[in-house]
């Protein structure tokens, strides 16, 4: 059992990246899990479109479906603000689709003489709606198995996690606690250097579910912790939650997610830790920032550990290593068992 009165703090050097799987143990799903909460709460076209998009029965990705519901609604509802929003990542569609079938393109073209309640739109309002369901955290954060999410946040504070995760579970962890969490769009201005005091930083690269975006700005506020974003948000009233969902450009120029980024690199400047838990190393402008850190801006005493691979290992790493032999660990498990042993001190700490 962790711990988590325990008052030491992690390596001041340390940087977390977490992914989705290290929100697994607490409950939250995986991307083929969600695929399958969608089909239960979506409408048939949901369903109908995975069949044509992965037609060879593969594994499919919701981020990927949801670009080609996109995709129809923008060519279905010609002229609303957030076709422009599709930007050059609309011929991503031409990859996923090599022929449309004709009852779809027959709908597409009755579509386009209908003024109202379109059912691709109501699709992806209640996409968004039932995501933000999906990742709340629905339990109290005193529940055992949220030990690993507590002793995290309290091994970090004073420091930076960066998180690809939309869920609240981590904020949660600090409520009846004595720490704090800062995990707003934009970064607050540091009030102490004292780790014990100072919030820990939590940059939510991909957005969060407490975060409201303007569809027609891209604007992004983050919503009281009295005014939960169901309450908020109503069909037409041209608002998302502030997160980035859809297949493609995962750094987005409006919003606060450039700055967001720049956080994180800026985090890994000055880290010689990096600790790496459930991501896949699938997103493009992370994966990049992480080559640098490795090949260029840590010493020879840095160390990279990454935690619950589902490639392993993961070649893009391996590739890594070929040109320069950093120390790299593999800690395979769930990363509530191993969360312990991740974020422990740098095994040359002492050396160093």
């Amino acid at each position: 059992m962790i711990n988590v009165e325990d008052r030491g703090l992690a390596d001041p050097s340390t940087l977390v990246l977490l992914g989705a799987g290290a929100s697994v143990d607490a409950g939250f799903p995986t991307s083929a899990r969600l695929h399958e909460l969608l089909l239960e709460r979506l409408d048939p076209i949901y369903r109908n479109l995975a069949r044509l998009v992965f037609r060879d029965g593969g594994t499919v990705d919701p981020e990927r479906l949801f670009r080609v519901l996109e995709f129809l609604n923008a060519l279905e509802t010609p002229g609303e603000p957030f076709v422009t929003s599709l930007g050059n990542e609309s011929h991503d569609i031409s990859a996923l689709v090599e022929q449309w079938h004709p009852d779809i393109a027959e709908y597409l073209e009755i579509g386009r003489y209908r003024l109202q309640g379109a059912p691709l739109q109501r699709t992806v309002d209640r996409l968004w709606h039932e995501l933000v369901d999906i990742f709340s955290l629905k339990e109290p954060p005193t529940e055992p198995k949220f030990d690993y999410l507590r002793h995290l946040a309290s091994k970090m504070r004073g420091q930076t996690i960066v998180t690809l995760n939309y869920d609240d579970a981590l904020e949660h962890m600090s409520y009846a606690r004595t720490y704090r969490i800062d995990s707003g769009p934009f970064p607050q201005p540091r009030a102490t250097d004292d780790p014990l005091t100072a919030p820990l930083r939590l940059v939510k690269l991909h957005g969060s579910i407490d975060w409201s975006r303007e569809n027609g700005t891209g604007d992004v506020v983050p919503l009281s912790p009295l005014r939960s974003f169901h309450h908020s948000f109503e069909v037409g009233e041209g608002h998302a939650p502030g997160i980035i969902f859809g297949a493609g450009n995962k750094l987005r120029p409006d919003g606060p997610y450039l700055a967001l980024y720049e956080e994180f690199v800026g985090a890994l400047a000055k880290a010689r830790h990096v600790v790496v838990i459930g991501y896949s190393f699938r997103d493009a402008h992370v994966n990049e920032a992480l080559r640098r850190w490795f090949l260029y801006q840590v010493d020879d005493g840095g160390l990279l550990r990454v935690g619950d691979v589902g490639e392993y290992p993961p070649a893009i790493v391996d590739r890594w290593r070929g040109q320069r032999p950093l120390d790299v660990e593999y800690v395979r498990g769930p990363a509530s068992e191993m969360m312990v042993h991740l974020i422990a001190p740098r095994p040359n700490l002492m050396q160093s």
